[in-house]
């Protein structure tokens, strides 16, 4: 087995997994910061993180008996993990219904705010949020000869 083999399988994160303790302690390491997500079916209804252990925070998550899945991934810092859950946090208010009210804290002694709570980055994270659009392959100007000629020779 190849070192990539063996990192994704120490770290399985890009999936969603049964949300059990025992589930949670065989498939997230001990000690890593990160961010969760809590499923019922494909449905999430719940957003977090913990900056010192995801494991530990899923393991006794009181919402935890009310999913069916959890994904996680996790992150490098705290500030990282916070980053990483407001653009979730974000990203689901818009489509999915959170049981989060609140919008997810900075993490102790940081001062940077949350960048997607701008009102241009909203709206960019929605529109990049929204189901992608299927596009032609051709275009209606270029079945259009005369158009493409204009087009090309600045007519």
């Amino acid at each position: 087995m190849d070192a990539t083999a063996e990192l994704l399988l120490d770290e399985p994160r890009q999936f969603a997994f049964l949300a059990t303790p025992a589930v949670v302690r065989a498939f997230i390491p001990v000690g890593r910061p990160g961010v969760y997500m809590l499923l019922r079916g494909i449905a999430p209804f719940y957003v977090g993180r913990s900056d010192n252990c995801v494991r530990t925070r899923l393991v006794g998550h009181p919402l935890l008996p009310m999913a069916t899945h959890v994904t996680w991934e996790p992150c490098v810092n705290p500030l990282h993990a916070y980053r990483l859950e407001s653009a979730w946090f974000h990203a689901l208010q818009v489509s999915a219904q959170l049981a989060n009210q609140i919008h997810p804290a900075r993490p102790a002694g940081e001062d940077k705010n949350c960048p997607f709570c701008g009102t241009w980055d909203c709206l960019a994270w929605e529109h990049a949020m929204q189901p992608r659009q299927e596009m032609s392959a051709v275009s209606p100007v270029a079945s259009d000869q005369m158009a493409v000629a204009a087009k090309t020779y600045g007519a």
